[in-house]
């Protein structure tokens, strides 16, 4: 049997494949006693078997826990005898020492522009800067030049995900079903799936007065059979559909194949194709801030040995 091959494509743990069929030549010229390696089962159902997958070490730096200190829910800043919320999607985040939240341009204005106030952009960065009056109402923003941020930024869920999607989660190898599971015959429909996509167990990221949370799904797998032929199946069909009897010998309704030559020609008598799963990480933080969702790739080598059967009159 082929080894799989395990590749990191977003500095992830990898996967690793089931290996679907033998190796070893196809033979030639097929007699009723000698089929090319063709499993025999009754014609009205495909031929099924069991199998598991390959395992994978946990990343460096564990697996599967949480990030972040602090505690979960809002944080709540204290001015003038009442309570505000310490960051604001909008305003940006708050001042206890004089009640006025700071949020950094974005874009910042351009050089010589009078909000810089006379100073180079490398001098510091404008403001826009929201007040609250004393009986708790807001005034109008002002736009303002500072040296520096008169209160710490809060921090950035983007990155906080995309730096513990990379090194704090880990993606367990799937389990690849395909059904016949071994020796596929021209003409037949095949069907594929993953077996076992268990997603990686996550926790809640806490950092000031923001919660994220990662959400992994398997957005599409894509097979490539080897056979100058691929396969890609996405969404909802993704993870295709199990092989049961009750199906019969009829294509799969989410993710299948039909191989239309034999691999006996093919080195080995296989064809070598390759499985690669798109892992989407969809991010969701607290107070409403959007985040595009994080990819994650990993793929395994995989081989087919298809034969050709033949009727005699």
């Amino acid at each position: 049997m082929l080894k799989p091959v395990r590749r990191l494509v977003i500095g992830t743990p990898l996967f690793a494949g089931l290996l679907l069929a033998p190796t070893g030549p196809a033979a030639a010229d097929p007699t009723p006693a000698d089929t090319g390696g063709a499993t025999h089962c009754e014609v009205t159902v495909i031929c099924t078997g069991g199998g598991h997958g390959g395992s994978t070490p946990p990343p460096s730096g564990g697996g599967g826990g949480g990030g972040g200190g602090g505690t979960s829910g809002p944080q709540l800043c204290l001015w003038n005898g009442q309570i505000f919320a310490c960051t604001d999607p909008e305003l940006g985040w708050f001042s206890a020492s004089n009640g006025c939240y700071y949020r950094v341009l974005n874009p910042q204005p351009e050089a010589g522009d009078s909000r810089w106030e006379g100073h180079k952009p490398e001098e510091g960065a404008v403001y826009r800067i929201t007040c609250r009056y004393p009986d708790g109402g807001i005034g109008a923003p002002d736009d303002k030049f500072l040296p520096e941020a008169p209160v710490p930024a809060p921090p950035d869920p983007g990155a906080m995900a995309a730096a513990y999607v990379k090194d704090r989660l880990e993606f367990k190898p799937p389990v690849l079903g395909v059904a016949p599971k071994k020796d596929p015959v021209v003409g037949g429909n095949v069907w594929l799936w993953l077996a076992d996509p268990k997603k990686p167990a996550t926790e809640p990221l806490h950092a000031g007065s923001l919660t994220v949370t990662v959400t992994p799904r398997v957005a599409s797998v894509k097979w490539d059979l080897g056979d100058g032929t691929s396969v890609t199946c996405k969404g909802a069909a993704a993870v295709g559909t199990a092989y049961d009897v009750k199906y019969g010998a009829g294509p799969s309704p989410t993710c299948g194949h039909v191989f239309t030559t034999g691999s006996g020609t093919k080195k080995g008598g296989t064809f070598t194709g390759k499985v690669e799963v798109v892992w989407m990480n969809d991010v969701t933080v607290s107070d409403g801030t959007k985040v595009n969702p994080i990819e994650i790739r990993v793929s395994t080598d995989v081989s087919f040995r298809v034969a050709e059967v033949q009727v005699l009159n």
